[in-house]
This record gives C-alpha cells, structure tokens and sequence, in this order.
C-alpha cells in the first residue's frame, strides 16, 4: 500500500485507522482491486467534525444538568444551610466562565457588571449569550458600565444590539475599570483577578453582606458619573 510505504506505517495499523476514518465519514472506500480509499472533500471533513463535536457537547451537556439535578435533590438541609451563609471562595483559572454562566443563570432580579470593552465584547456577546438571553427573558435588570470603546462599525452594532433590550442599560466611562467585578441580586460577588479574558483569569467570589455592600457603593458611584453615550 502506498500509504504504508510513504509513512513508514505497518500495513495493518494504517487499515486499522483508515477504518476509523471510513466510520467517521472522512474517508470513502472505493470497491475494486486492489480496494482504494480516498478522502473526502477538506470543507465537508470539517463541517462533519464539527457537527459531530457539536453533538457530543450537547449530549454532555444534557447528562451533566441531569447529574447536577439529581445531587440538588440528594443534598441533605445542614449542606444547603452551610452554602448560604458567607463565604469567601478562590475559583482557579478554567472554572470562572463556568461559575459564571451558573450566577448568570441563577440570578433572579439584578446583574451589575464593571467590564472591559474587550472582556464584554468576547464575554457577554459570545460566552454568556445563552445565559443572557435566560435572564433577560425572566426580566432580570442588567446594568453594564464599560470603557469607552475605540470608534468602530462593530462597535456601534454591539452597543446598540444591547441598548435594544428592555432590560439592558449600558453606561460608560473615559478608560478601562481597574477592577472587572459582577454583582448578582445585590447578594453575590464576582471579582476578576487578571487583566486576561475571563476563562483564562483566576477569579474570587462571595456572599458576604458587607463586601457585596463595598462593590454596590462603588457600583452606584460609577453609574451616576459614567456616559449614557460613548
């Protein structure tokens, strides 16, 4: 075989694997002798991996809410009376965007968020679009306040996009906020601890009254003194 001969490849580990790649749909098997393979086309191999890909995630997806319901059920009250009295919580870089999405989604009546430009734009337009979408279709009131933006036609899409929703206000200020925090229900507090975007940043949460307070009052004055246009 000349696959065999040009990779250096036993001849029965390249069948093994031109097998795995017929069972994929990547490669099509031409009958007659000697039998051919041949590849199908780059765009269609792409598109089906990514099709495929896209299926596995939304399978996993299913089985971890499934699993996250059932330890919800099983979670004895001494458990859920130890989550709800303050804590101060370390979340590592690669779990923030998860616990993220989940306060999104939990949040019942307010989100405040202090953003860069860069981290709402990548963020709340892609990461979080979904979560978004739940909240504000439980009527969940979404204050941003934001870096002034550099002129551009995306640019204006995006802020208007978000000034088109009825529960969506957006203000913003001259440069970029020292610190990127979030605030959820008045109750919750998500603070940014890297200049980097938020899956690849460390971050620090609580529910602690008095710092939620501290990151309410800062809030509050950022709004009052921030631009309702960029």
């Amino acid at each position: 075989m000349a696959i065999s001969k040009t990779s250096n490849v036993a001849r029965p580990e390249i069948y093994r694997n031109l097998s795995k790649l017929q069972a994929l749909g990547l490669v099509e098997k031409i009958i007659k002798r000697p039998v051919e393979y041949r590849a199908i086309p780059l765009d269609q191999g792409l598109s089906l991996l990514l099709k495929t890909e896209t299926g596995h995630y939304k399978e996993v997806r299913a089985e971890t809410r499934l699993l996250i319901n059932i330890i919800k059920k099983e979670k004895p009250e001494t458990e859920k009376k130890e989550i709800e009295t303050p804590q101060f919580v370390f979340i590592p870089e690669g779990l923030s965007t998860i616990r993220a999405n989940a306060a999104i989604e939990k949040a019942q009546l307010s989100i405040d968020v202090v953003a860069s430009w860069r981290r709402f734009s990548s963020g709340i337009v892609d990461t979080f679009a979904e979560s978004m979408e739940k909240a504000w279709a439980k009527k969940v009131k979404t204050r941003f306040i934001l870096e002034k933006p550099l002129k551009s036609k995306t640019a204006k899409q995006v802020i208007q996009f978000f000034k088109e929703k009825p529960f969506c206000q957006i203000r913003f200020i001259p440069s970029c906020p020292k610190t990127k925090f979030e605030i959820y229900d008045k109750k919750e507090l998500f603070i940014v601890l890297s200049k980097t975007g938020l899956s690849a940043s460390p971050a620090f949460w609580s529910n602690n009254p008095s710092l939620v307070g501290l990151a309410e009052d800062h809030f509050e004055i950022l709004w009052l003194t921030a631009m309702a246009k960029p």
